[in-house]
């Protein structure tokens, strides 16, 4: 008798947990059902968002555009009424006007090759200065060596930021070199 209340027993167990995994295998459908839905639902508001955004910024490109041209469409019409050829609304005629534009070109020549003099001592200046400053640098760097105050990494690092300084004011010496020869002619 107690093998039949155990056979029973066991089978009733059976039954029971039979039907509570099908009941959970509709939750798990249902479930799923409702997320595979609430996928779906963000997917397409961000595929909207996606196309609002694409068409605000299509008109946006577009209104820039139009602007460009409007300016584009101003300057050239202050263009065609100020012009740009020597002797538009001249007061001068003929030889006059070609002595007076001689004068004015050579005033400019003069004036540009002060500036290129006053751009020249002033780089010599700064030449001056940083020789000075890499010397100084040079210097500060052995001493702090042998005092053994650095590392061998960071004297290499130091010792290399000096050397692109030495080719950077090799590369102005030559541009002033440059500028001298162009001032002589």
């Amino acid at each position: 008798m107690k093998k039949y209340m155990i056979i029973l027993l066991s089978f009733f167990l059976m039954v029971c947990t039979s039907q509570i995994t099908l009941a959970q295998k509709g939750k798990d459908k249902k479930e799923k059902a409702k997320t595979e839905k609430a996928v779906k639902m963000k997917k397409d508001s961000l595929q909207k968002m996606s196309k609002e955004k694409k068409e605000h910024l299509e008109k946006k490109e577009h209104a820039e555009k139009a602007k460009m041209n409007k300016d584009k469409e101003e300057l050239k019409s202050e263009m065609d009424k100020e012009g740009h050829a020597y002797g538009k609304n001249k007061e001068l005629k003929g030889k006059e006007f070609g002595q007076e534009r001689a004068r004015q070109a050579k005033l400019l020549k003069e004036q540009k090759a002060e500036e290129l003099d006053k751009a020249i001592k002033e780089k010599d200046n700064k030449i001056k200065t940083a020789k000075e400053k890499i010397k100084q640098s040079k210097e500060q760097l052995e001493k702090d060596k042998n005092d053994k105050k650095l590392s061998e990494e960071q004297y290499k690092e130091k010792k290399d930021k000096i050397n692109r300084a030495e080719e950077k004011l090799k590369e102005l010496k030559e541009k002033v070199e440059k500028a001298k020869v162009l001032n002589e002619d």
